[in-house]
Formats: structure tokens, C-alpha cells, sequence
């Protein structure tokens, strides 16, 4: 996921920008454009002549992009290059007379073409995919989903959204699709399956073709002179990968690069893959029937992790043991945690993130770790420098196998995701990279020296 820090109130700051498809950095001034119509110039193979058409283009950087995924690129109108030096019929000039570029608090923004068209549609150089309209307004940081398969990623993404969108009043927070695509494709494939018929998504595969969601995200909104202003705008990035392609490094180069240049790592693991697998499994009729015991244990996936040339060591990264609730339901003398462990209880972060829930938790499941999977403990205690161990629950409760048109799914037993600390990783990341405080706001001193000051001149 790509994070952009806000700027200081009245700075003029222009940032470098990292592609959220294909990972490159460049500077802002370095963008190419995608034209408002699609009006371009063609070379006629007979005559060599160059003649105006009006028709989508084959664009050789998105066609690149779209053929390591063993897709074809969508048709597009051309694009500009504002300061040339390229060539290509998919290509079109910036207009000659007066100054065709357009800047918005130093950010190169728009460019009106050679036909008079003006556009602010920017793209990626590299492989002319869109960028967020916050690229270089703020810097940009990349937070990286991983885990094997089952552990439950794309459920834990679905819940997430969700969770970011109803965080305490305290953040003044507000979580927004950057483009009409993005909502309808989180509707369509995550929300609707899971908080209104109850049903997982289905699991990603290694084949699939990774799609972001996009959306922006900003903390401590306040109104000044009419408009929103934030302290800080994040762009979130959220790629669904499939678990299995961790092991292999063509999918970690192509469908999963994001992990090679990811500045910080959720890391997940279900405790069907520690050693408490085969106590809960007979203990629990919802670990035997209703969750899907992962493929491989915890230290071989982090194993695989590690030989994938994936910079992490100095990263944030906040290991998460998955479906929490499962703990739960097992036998009193069997339990791995206290029946009244802060794992099974939502976290309260008000406005800022309380570090003491964070190290009580850390330490819960630290233990746990210690207990059911020791050497997975020891090496991410040797391999990370920045970590921190937390427990979620994405549903909240069991799932049950129902057949719908010839398909076995899952159903939450509960209904509807009833999500336990989904957002409490996700927060401490953001508070590693200084997008929000962990610790609470000053009090406002009042006129006159405070409350103190008027109570001892009475």
C-alpha cells in the first residue's frame, strides 16, 4: 500500500513519485500524460504519409506492462511525453504557442496537446498506467500485504476498508475510492459478499491478475475558510494476492513485486500453522470443519519469504496471528491465551495510537508464538529489527460450508463480519512512518495561563 505524508500547513513541496503498478520512482516533472480525446497523428504504411485519426491507440508501455501478466492491453487514447523525447504513433505533441504545462503548488498537473485539448490525466513513464491525483504532493511509502495461502488476507483487506472508514471520531478521518472503478469493483467482489450475504470472498489465484484498490485517506480533518484540510493524506494501495506465489520468484517479480519494494509489511499467520494446529483441530469442531488449515507451517513460509531478495530487515512489520476467535472457543484448560485476553476484545485507539494495547497484545501473542511455533519466534525475532506481534479476528466468529448453484462456500455463521483489532496492525504501521501520533494530544492552554493560573487568582 502507497502512503503519501502530508506537508507542513503553507510548505510548497514537490515529492518524487513511486508508481503503484510498477513500482519505479521519478521525479514529478517526469510525467507523461494521457490525452482528453483521441485525436493523433498515423504514419500510412503505403504512402509513409502521417494523417490525422481519430481512434484508441496500441500503447507500447501499457501493452509491456499488461503482456508479463499474459494479458493484452486495453486500446487508449495517445499520450503526451510533455518534454519530449520519445517517438511512436501512440504519441502526440504538447501544444506549441504560449505554455501548454499547467502546475498546481509546483507539481507539474495538465498539459494542453497540439489539437487544444487540455488534460490532467498523468501516467506513469515507465508503463503509462494512471497515477493517484496526490502523486508528488506527498511522499510515498508502499505497506505490503503477505502470508501463506488461508491465512485469510483477502478477508483481512475486505474487513480492513471497512474498519478505516468508522475509526474513532478522535482521527477526524475519512477514507475515499480515488475513481468510481475502484468503488464498484470493492463493492462488487469484497463488501457485498461479506457484509450484506454473509459469504467469503473466494480465494485469490496464483494466475489472477493483481488489480489495486486505491483510495486516499486522510487524518485530522479540519474546516478552514469552507474546505477540508488535512494534517496528513495517505493514498492507500491494496493488492490481493494469492498466497501461494510467496514460493515463487517469477510471481514475486510480476504479480506481486510490491513486496521487493514494499516500506513496511503486515505479515500474517494463521495458528492452524503453528504446533496448536492438531490440539485445536481436536478440541474444535470449527478448526477441524469450518477454517482451512494452512498448506504450510509458519517457519517454511517465512523461509520462502526470506529467499525472495525482499529488502525487510529494518521495515517496519507487524506480525499478525490470524482468526483470533478460534482461541477462543477451545477448552478452558487448552486455552493458548486467559479467557479475558486483550486479543478477543476490540481495541480503543482514540484519536492516537495507545502504545500500552499494543505492548500487552505484543506480549500475548510474542508468547504464543513462543509455545506453538519457537523457531518462527526466533527468526523473526533475528531477521526484523522493527516488530511488533498482534492478534485479529476479520469475522469475528466460525464459518459454515453451504452450497450455492453447484458451489461449496463459506458463510459467517455470525451473519456479518464482526471484526476484533483488524485496524490495531495497520494503525502502529502508520505510526512507524509518522502519519499518525502514538501518543495523545496535548491539552489547549487556555487564555491567561490554564485552568491553574485563573483557579489560584481567585
Amino acid at each position: 500500500m502507497i502512503i503519501n505524508k502530508k506537508k507542513e500547513p503553507g510548505a510548497v513541496s514537490v515529492y518524487p513519485i513511486k508508481c503503484p503498478y510498477c513500482f519505479k520512482q521519478f521525479e514529478a516533472e517526469e510525467v507523461h500524460f494521457r490525452a482528453a480525446s483521441s485525436k493523433h497523428w498515423a504514419t500510412n504504411q503505403q504512402t509513409k504519409e502521417r494523417m490525422i485519426r481519430e481512434d484508441s491507440v496500441i500503447d507500447r508501455n501499457l501493452a509491456d506492462y499488461y503482456r508479463q501478466f499474459g494479458r493484452q492491453a486495453p486500446r487508449r487514447f495517445p499520450v503526451i511525453a510533455p518534454h519530449g523525447g520519445v517517438t511512436g504513433d501512440e504519441y502526440i505533441s504538447p501544444a506549441s504557442g504560449g505554455d501548454p504545462l499547467g502546475y498546481k503548488n509546483g507539481v507539474l498537473y495538465s498539459v494542453k496537446d497540439e489539437f487544444g485539448n487540455e488534460t490532467e490525466k498523468r501516467l506513469c513513464p515507465y508503463c503509462h498506467n494512471d497515477l493517484p491525483r496526490s502523486s508528488g504532493f506527498y511522499r510515498s511509502y508502499t505497506i505490503a500485504f503477505a502470508g501463506d495461502t488461508a491465512v485469510g488476507k483477502t478477508v483481512y483487506m475486505t474487513t480492513l476498508i471497512n474498519r478505516l472508514q468508522f475509526l474513532d471520531d478522535g482521527f477526524k478521518s475519512m477514507l475515499m475510492p480515488l475513481t468510481g472503478a475502484v468503488s464498484e469493483k470493492y463493492d462488487t467482489y469484497y463488501f457485498t459478499p461479506m457484509y450484506k450475504e454473509g459469504l467469503l470472498p473466494e480465494h485469490t489465484h496464483v494466475n489472477e491478475v493483481v488489480e489495486p484498490l486505491i483510495y486516499e485517506f486522510r487524518v485530522g480533518i479540519n474546516k478552514i475558510n469552507g474546505d477540508n484540510v488535512a494534517d496528513q493524506t495517505v493514498t492507500l494501495t491494496f493488492y490481493d494476492v494469492a498466497g501461494d506465489g510467496i514460493k515463487n520468484a517469477d510471481y514475486v517479480n510480476t504479480r506481486a513485486r510490491h513486496l521487493k519494494y514494499a516500506d513496511a509489511f503486515i505479515y500474517m499467520v494463521d495458528p492452524m500453522q503453528t504446533g496448536a494446529a492438531q490440539r485445536l483441530a481436536a478440541l474444535n469442531s470449527n478448526a477441524c470443519g469450518d477454517y482451512i488449515i494452512g498448506r504450510g507451517d509458519a517457519v517454511k513460509i517465512l523461509e520462502s519469504f526470506f529467499t525472495q531478495d525482499i529488502d525487510f530487515k529494518d521495515k517496519p512489520t507487524a506480525i499478525v496471528l490470524t482468526k483470533s476467535d478460534l482461541l477462543k472457543s477451545t477448552e478452558t484448560s487448552q486455552r493458548y491465551f486467559s479467557k479475558d485476553s486483550s486479543i478477543y476484545r476490540q481495541c480503543e485507539h482514540k484519536g492516537f495510537l495507545d502504545t500500552q494495547q499494543v505492548e500487552t497484545v505484543n506480549g500475548e501473542v510474542h508468547n504464543f508464538f513462543g509455545i506453538t511455533a519457537p523457531l518462527f519466534r526466533k527468526n523473526v525475532d533475528f531477521m526484523f529489527n522493527n516488530v511488533k506481534y498482534f492478534a485479529v479476528s476479520a469475522l469475528g466468529g466460525p464459518t459454515e460450508t453451504v452450497n450455492i448453484n453447484g458451489t461449496d462456500r463459506k458463510k459467517i455463521m455470525n451473519g456479518i463480519p464482526q471484526e476484533i483489532r483488524v485496524e490495531e496492525p495497520f494503525l502502529w504501521i502508520l505510526s512507524q512512518l509518522g502519519i499518525i501520533s502514538d501518543a495523545p494530544p496535548a491539552p489547549e492552554k487556555q487564555n491567561g495561563g490554564g485552568f491553574f493560573k485563573k483557579l489560584f487568582s481567585k
